[in-house]
């Protein structure tokens, strides 16, 4: 353990309890990430450790919730850093069970993604280019379902998962002449909610986003029809699927 990190990391805080302050100087000088989000989030940090760290995860959680969508991006970052900081002290300290440092995890993942898919749809329904959808339709993401696979569909990521997930949009939301134009958007919306999610900035990364799992990813859309998915599953899907 590098001492001088964790002298560093309780100093950077304050007067802590004994116990929280051998938790934070232990993080510190064993992992040079952990180091860095203390520093980065102290303000932060110091209050979150005065309260229960389920209502310290909540108010999180609550933050991406109102996130405006112009600030979606940074925001989301910033929940990432603090969450993952927040579960990791929790699990280094005994405090939560494996069952809650994944749940937590996987819910901050399932948010996320949610918040990038709506404000994706919504700047497409801004620009008029997803057929007959106004501003008020922009709750429902367009018709488009996400579907979680993996660790991320059984509630279990860890610290450095990726989320695998599944894009298909309702064609019966739209009219046949406009089918086509309803995919194309769709399709950008899709893009963009993965680059909000997967991009590296200088706030870090919110989740590293792969969509391969989709049927016959090699050609299809990132963006799928769901009936487009039943034919697959139903005549061509491989085994494991």
């Amino acid at each position: 353990m590098d001492m001088a990190r964790a002298d560093e990391a309780r100093a950077a805080l304050g007067d802590l309890d004994p116990g929280l302050g051998d938790l934070i100087g232990g993080t510190a000088g064993s992992s040079p990430y952990l180091d860095g989000l203390i520093h980065r989030e102290r303000d932060w940090l110091r209050e979150a450790l005065s309260v229960e760290p389920e209502t310290a995860r909540d108010g999180v959680l609550d933050q991406v919730r109102s996130l405006p969508d112009d600030g979606l991006e940074d925001g989301l970052r910033e929940a990432k850093r603090r969450i993952a900081l927040l579960t990791a002290l929790a699990d280094l300290g005994g405090v939560w069970p494996l069952a809650e440092v994944t749940r937590t995890l996987t819910e901050l993942a399932d948010l996320a993604t949610d918040r990038a898919l709506r404000a994706a749809v919504a700047a497409e329904i801004r620009r008029g280019k997803l057929p007959g959808f106004g501003e008020a339709d922009a709750g429902t993401a367009g018709g488009v379902t996400v579907l979680a696979m993996g660790k991320m569909g059984a509630f279990e990521l860890n610290y450095s998962s990726d989320i695998d997930l599944i894009c298909l949009f309702d064609e019966t939301q739209f009219d046949p002449a406009d089918y086509a134009d309803a995919r194309s958007s769709l399709v950008r919306a899709v893009r963009r909610m993965t680059k909000t999610l997967s991009e590296r900035t200088s706030g870090g990364y919110v989740f590293r986003t792969d969509l391969r799992l989709r049927p016959d990813a090699s050609v299809t859309p990132v963006v799928l029809s769901m009936e487009a998915a039943e034919r697959y599953y139903e005549s061509l899907g491989r085994t494991w699927e």
